[in-house]
């Protein structure tokens, strides 16, 4: 933790003392944050790098990891001898497109309720199955059920809470809107006339409606209000090993065409050599386009997660942030809307 302030005060010697990460001198929260910027920038840079290059996705995704490893400790180095102000400017800006990553989680965490709830009512289905009475199966609807009324009881309660100890207007009027908004969607999703809905998925996205107002209200100019910093971390780290589980990229292996064998016509006319696939090349699949892109949208996902990172743990809040933090509430409410309604609207596809 000194090694930073002792070859700044050797620098000083030679008058060099305001180079760089230097000008902290003394602040302990300035040498903090400006770590994180410096840190989280350099991660940002290289995943951006890696969307750009999705183009040879071949080599990005699947080679080189110790290089890009090294790639973000060169750049943390190199960032160190560059003016506080830049990146005291990148704090601002990734505090305020921090809104970016909490929407892309926002999918995460319903594709996760829609997951979540399938996979319950696959078990009591299962159980009823196996089971001659049908304990086994109202145990599993009972679970879904409880989990429901909990998340769902849980996130009124948080808002009723946070309605009476904030009394900034506007605060108040996201937190009612969003609300009311997460519990219509709830209401639509259990209908006859919503197929595709189900009310644990709509119980999830209520709580995930909650984190985000809070999300608002920590950025909020008007309000003296502090999220847990674990808290944030600990749903980001959820949210991006849900998408590496689900699919990550390269986690799906395509299984290679096995090497076509010899046949006797082709050592005959001496083509056995020819036609044989390499081992090496039968041992390495190629991706497709479809994994390419994947590729891209989960190094886009993780240069947002950085940003959301750095707004954790350094955070510089402002009118802007607290813009893009209210629509980041009102956007994710709209997708999961969208995902009700799209079986009907779009009735020539499959959901």
């Amino acid at each position: 933790e000194k090694w930073l302030p002792w070859t700044c005060g050797k620098l000083d010697v030679v008058g060099m003392g305001e180079l760089g990460i230097c000008e902290c001198k003394s602040q302990s929260n300035c040498w903090f944050d400006q770590m994180i910027y410096r840190t989280e920038a350099s991660g940002v840079a290289v995943f951006l790098a890696l969307v750009v290059m999705s183009g040879c996705a071949e080599g990005a995704a699947r080679s080189y990891a110790v290089a890009k490893f090294m790639t973000v400790v060169c750049l943390v180095l190199i960032s160190l001898f560059l003016p506080n102000t830049v990146w005291t400017g990148f704090g601002s800006w990734a505090t305020a497109l921090s809104a970016i990553y909490l929407i892309a989680q926002s999918i995460v965490l319903i594709d996760f309720g829609y997951t979540w709830n399938e996979t319950w009512y696959k078990f009591a289905l299962e159980a009823n199955r196996r089971q001659v009475g049908s304990k086994g199966y109202r145990m599993w609807l009972g679970g879904m059920l409880l989990a429901s009324a909990a998340l769902a009881l849980g996130a009124v309660s948080m808002s009723i809470y946070l309605f009476v100890d904030f009394q900034d207007p506007s605060s108040r009027a996201v937190n009612v809107c969003a609300m009311i908004l997460s519990i219509v969607l709830l209401v639509v999703s259990i209908t006859d006339w919503c197929e595709h809905g189900a009310l644990l998925t709509s119980a999830v996205v209520m709580a995930y409606t909650i984190w985000l107002i809070c999300e608002s209200l920590a950025a909020s100019p008007h309000e003296n209000f502090k999220l847990p910093t674990w808290a944030g971390l600990l749903l980001c780290f959820f949210s991006l090993f849900s998408t590496v589980l689900g699919a990550g990229v390269g986690g799906q292996e395509t299984s290679a065409p096995p090497a076509r064998a010899a046949g006797l016509m082709d050592v005959e006319g001496g083509e056995a050599g020819s036609t044989a696939t390499p081992p090496e090349e039968a041992g390495s699949p190629r991706m497709k386009s479809s994994e390419a892109w994947q590729f891209a949208a989960y190094a886009a996902i993780h240069a947002a997660a950085a940003l959301y990172v750095t707004s954790s743990l350094a955070a510089r809040t402002g009118p802007t942030t607290y813009a893009l933090r209210v629509s980041a509430v009102f956007v994710s409410l709209v997708l999961y809307g969208w995902s009700l309604i799209a079986p009907k609207v779009l009735t020539n596809r499959r959901f």
